[in-house]
């Protein structure tokens, strides 16, 4: 495992201080690309740093210390990208913080806060990472499962820092491959490892939003999926259109109940009409799918302990 201090810089002296409740390598976290100190890079990361401060406390391990952390767009699909417009950037936001023992990747709001969710790959378990563009980037890592993932939208400076930063610790880590070999979510509450497609933690009992209920309320709600995984800017357009075509359907039924003859041109329209929300409907369903893998929990009990039941085992 990198230690703590590992050397990133040459130009620096290794310094690790404590920053509202977590361990931070300033020499790192704090300087340029080129491990100088720039004011305007120290504002930008301390900013993210700031946002996740909460989700740092709660799942970094007494040995780990944040080396860089970053604004990205999480992989979508070819699919995803056709169907999403202006809201693309809330759809996919993530920042990615970078530690001598993994790389975190936190889903967030618009304005940086953590939405309780968070992935993680170990450097032992990473094989590969490339970045290319000129000012806006893209991180391209190769896991030793054999699968990859691309993160975008990183700044060009962000992008060399990072690469500086693997160059170091990917050869540290060779021989410290996880059962995992590439992704892994983990809890919120407890930080250990998920199961895949099963929405609660077997650990501490944490309960997630759950892929069936977001297809009944995408197709029963206007706007349902999106109000459940938490997006309500989202909604409100789907959901106006949504209310308008059932309102449409009822009248056009309405108009068949009363006009008999006029039946067989309603028809057409009623089936068009139909097409069309069915077409808005899978393509909620296909964006809440995103949120609902992220593994967002449902409204804790109160009394419940923000670590969980357990909270020793960390993934």
């Amino acid at each position: 495992m990198p230690a703590p201090d590992v050397r990133i810089y040459n130009n620096q002296l290794v310094r690790t201080v404590p920053l509202d409740g977590i361990s931070i390598r300033s020499d790192v976290l704090l300087g340029n690309e080129k491990g100088e100190e720039k004011e305007s890079a120290q504002n930008r990361v301390k900013k993210i740093v700031s946002k996740l401060t909460p989700a740092l406390q709660r799942i970094l391990r007494p040995d780990e210390v944040v080396l860089h952390a970053m604004s990205a767009r999480s992989p979508l699909s070819i699919l995803e990208q056709l169907t999403s417009a202006w809201w693309t950037a809330l759809l996919a936001a993530c920042a990615i913080v970078v530690t001598n023992r993994r790389i975190l990747f936190f889903p967030v709001k618009h304005n940086g806060s953590w939405r309780e969710s968070v992935r993680a790959v170990q450097w032992g378990d990473l094989a590969e990472l490339k970045t290319k563009g000129l000012l806006i980037c893209n991180a391209t890592f190769k896991f030793k499962n054999g699968t990859k993932a691309t993160y975008t939208n990183i700044r060009r400076a962000d992008a060399k820092k990072f690469t500086a930063i693997a160059s170091a610790l990917i050869p540290a880590a060779s021989g410290e491959q996880t059962a995992a070999g590439g992704f892994a979510q983990l809890c919120p509450d407890c930080c250990n490892v998920l199961t895949p497609g099963q929405y609660s933690c077997a650990s501490c009992g944490l309960i997630f939003k759950n892929e069936k209920t977001m297809i009944l309320r995408s197709i029963f709600l206007p706007g349902g999926g999106y109000f459940y995984t938490g997006h309500p800017l989202i909604a409100i357009l789907p959901a106006v259109v949504e209310a308008f075509f059932m309102l449409e359907i009822v009248l056009i039924l309405s108009a068949g109940l009363s006009k008999p003859e006029a039946i067989p041109d309603l028809m057409v329209f009623l089936l068009l009409m139909l097409l069309f929300w069915a077409f808005e409907t899978a393509v909620t369903i296909l964006h809440c799918r995103r949120y609902v893998r992220d593994y967002i929990p449902e409204k804790r009990d109160p009394a419940r302990s923000p670590l969980g039941a357990t909270g020793t085992t960390r993934g």
